[in-house]
């Protein structure tokens, strides 16, 4: 494997002949889950594991050659101090869906706790158009437009750390790009100037409102009206951010309606789209994108191509 550390805080990682080890390992990590789980469970229906790091250490065992990869993924973070990890090639392409969904999911479990996809109890995602069903659902999971800015799972009081996607087939229309902003650059941008250190001030008190989904609001603290206080700046996560919540919540929030505020929101919202430092990358067929949610702004420019799809899966650093 080589490693990659020219294109800003992206690293990428080439797994050589990685489809020579995933076809014998796949049996061992599908035991694996069974005996976890008690029972062959649909791999797109994979609740959180039970004791993640029971299944960690036995997947460590019995699926070495992805156990290693798994390790260089985590020194891209731990060491080289990655925003993002990117993997053109997997070497899952030959194997069929739910051997790709399994190995994905083992893979995750490797580098921390699966967590579900609020509201509902599975692991894993399908990122697909849904077409005319989904052309009301807002959100970007189930519909091919732009997808700006945004950390993921804001409502939580501590955000997974990680989220990964992995492409089980790309556009073909050249859409469908990913966007990537580190978060500690985009700060550091921000500190250059006297209202860029004030917006910054202001965004990193905890006092920024956020409206909350219905479906979102028992899983944070949030008031009866649906708003949330959360700093966008702080230290665990580093960056919580998605403008429309945001704003929302500003207009729903007199208190907080304040000019500073509202420049604050704006400044952040132009830095995130016309600021320098954006990182522009097409996840591959077959290839895997691990971002780290706590750091990592990420968004998506629109597609066309009804046939793309991709895994998506959150998982908490381990507990050591």
């Amino acid at each position: 494997m080589d490693t990659d550390t020219s294109v800003n805080s992206v690293v990428r990682l080439d797994a050589d002949n990685a489809r020579k080890w995933w076809k014998p390992e796949k049996n061992a990590i599908r035991a694996a889950l069974k005996e976890h789980y008690g029972r062959d469970i649909a791999p797109d229906v994979l609740p959180p594991p039970p004791d993640p790091a029971a299944l960690r250490a036995r997947l460590s065992e019995d699926a070495p050659r992805l156990t290693a990869l798994t390790g260089r993924i985590r020194q891209a973070f731990d060491i080289d101090q990655a925003c993002a990890v990117l993997i053109p090639k997997v070497g899952l392409g030959g194997l069929g869906l739910d051997d790709r969904r399994r190995g994905i999911f083992a893979l995750a479990v490797l580098l921390g706790d699966p967590t579900a996809t609020i509201p509902f109890d599975h692991v894993l995602w399908d990122v697909r158009n849904q077409g005319e069903a989904g052309s009301g659902h807002t959100s970007f999971s189930e519909n091919d437009r732009k997808a700006d800015y945004h950390t993921d799972n804001g409502t939580l009081p501590i955000p997974e750390n990680y989220f990964l996607l992995y492409a089980v087939r790309a556009a073909e229309c050249g859409g469908g790009v990913s966007l990537l902003r580190d978060g500690r650059t985009v700060k550091k941008q921000f500190e250059e100037t006297p209202e860029g250190r004030a917006a910054v001030r202001l965004l990193s008190a905890a006092t920024v409102p956020r409206k909350v989904p219905l479906a979102f609001r028992k899983y944070g603290d949030v008031s009866s009206e649906g708003i949330q206080l959360a700093p966008v700046f702080g230290d665990k996560p580093m960056v919580r951010w998605r403008k429309g919540g945001i704003r929302r919540g500003i207009l729903a929030s007199p208190e907080y309606d304040t000019p500073g505020m509202r420049q604050a929101v704006d400044m952040m919202t132009d830095m995130l789209q016309d600021g320098p430092g954006e990182i522009q990358l097409t996840i591959p067929t077959d290839g895997l994108l691990v971002i780290n949610n706590h750091i990592a702004l990420h968004g998506r420019t629109a597609f066309t191509d009804p046939a793309r799809h991709l895994f998506r899966l959150r998982f908490h650093e381990p507990e050591h």
